[in-house]
């Protein structure tokens, strides 16, 4: 298989970090170019249509800055209002020379409530992750949870991976 070239709407160490394990553990040899992408919705989506228009769109702007792109990916978490409170996720796009677009959702987090409350007061979670640790009296099961929400990972991880797989035998789907 020869190596595909990725545009990535991304220059997050972090969603680039992930990228390259889920592309090794699917055995994908890849050459990533990563390029700062505007999201173009707010830095914090508070909805799942906000939080998958950020992925398209960063997409889109590395596939306009990256030529001869086998294909493109963008990578944007946010958050959505469910009854019950806040949920996290993320949402994950891949666009093609062609044409061709697919977009894939992760699973849902449904937020502690110390995350509940900032986002209700629209304070941005990035900024505050720190005082659900501080606040908390049992730390052993609340380090797992302030990992998750700090590093997205389980989050971006499983977005990229069903939206490659997708991607990537798009004729069997």
């Amino acid at each position: 298989m020869k190596k595909i070239k990725i545009a990535v709407g991304t220059t997050s160490e972090q969603k680039l970090k992930y990228l390259k394990e889920v592309l090794k553990g699917l055995k994908v040899k890849a050459e990533l170019f990563p390029v700062a992408a505007k999201s173009g919705v707010p830095e914090q989506p508070k909805t799942s249509e906000e939080t998958e228009n950020g992925a398209i769109n960063r997409a889109i702007g590395a596939a306009n800055k990256i030529k001869d792109e086998d294909f493109s990916i963008g990578i944007e978490v946010g958050y959505h209002q469910e009854k019950q409170g806040y949920e996290m996720f993320c949402w994950v796009a891949i666009m093609d020379k062609t044409g061709y677009q697919i977009s894939s959702q992760s699973h849902k987090f449904l937020l502690p409530k110390y995350f509940q409350d900032l986002l209700q007061e629209d304070i941005y979670l990035g900024d505050n992750l720190d005082g659900y640790l501080q606040k908390s009296k049992d730390r052993k099961h609340k380090k797992y949870v302030d990992d998750i929400i700090r590093n997205r990972k389980p989050f971006i991880e499983n977005a990229l991976r069903n939206a490659l797989i997708r991607y990537l035998n798009k004729e069997d789907f």
